[in-house]
């Protein structure tokens, strides 16, 4: 994709994520941080990110965290799922990062498309982008369950017991941080950083 955007004179939009970093960092991770992916899934991730660095000039890679959406398979459709059908729920809350709602990522990416074609300069690169605030797997989860409720989308809210990450293991390591800092790509491409609170109503809404 990288050489064939190349060939054409128009730049590559890409999705990284924050699994190409460890999660042993304390505090956010910021673009120059050493990746050190501990996931087949991370790896790959990260050897796209570097070949479309060392391939093309005109690029934006936008390292996102804890997508969510309407569509497809995430954590807040699962959440749905399950407490629909069970009355109590075991949530990891030793995992910290930044839900964010596929719909900002798309509007992000569009605005920077439409200032590049309009002929404004654009700081090519990698970039870091997630909602705010900072939360858990297990805060995300009662939020969910909070809003649906509010939405008439389940009659009551689960109880949720709060877990650590040892005693859910998974087949694929999840960085226990992966709190991204946002500062660049708000400083260089006057981007905000959206409340994930409010994806996650209009997720539901939708």
């Amino acid at each position: 994709l990288a050489q064939s955007c190349l060939a054409a004179n128009i730049p590559l939009f890409h999705i990284s994520t924050d699994y190409i970093f460890d999660g042993g960092k304390n505090g956010a991770y910021i673009e120059t941080d050493t990746p050190n992916p501990q996931s087949v899934y991370g790896k790959s991730k990260l050897e796209a990110d570097l070949a479309i660095e060392s391939a093309i000039e005109k690029h934006i890679i936008l390292r996102v965290s804890w997508v969510f959406g309407a569509l497809g398979n995430n954590f807040v459709k699962t959440m749905l799922r399950l407490g629909s059908e069970r009355e109590e729920l075991k949530i990891v809350a030793d995992q910290h990062g930044s839900p964010t709602w596929a719909g900002a990522i798309a509007s992000t990416l569009l605005d920077i498309a439409k200032r590049y074609d309009e002929g404004n300069p654009i700081q090519w690169g990698t970039y870091h982008y997630s909602s705010q605030p900072t939360t858990t797997w297990y805060e995300f989860a009662g939020t969910i369950f909070d809003q649906a409720v509010d939405f008439g989308m389940m009659e009551k809210r689960p109880k949720i017991d709060s877990i650590c990450t040892e005693e859910f293991p998974t087949a694929a390591a999840r960085p226990l941080n992966s709190v991204l800092d946002c500062s660049k790509i708000i400083t260089a491409l006057r981007t905000p950083q959206p409340d994930w609170r409010t994806g996650l109503k209009e997720v539901l809404s939708e």
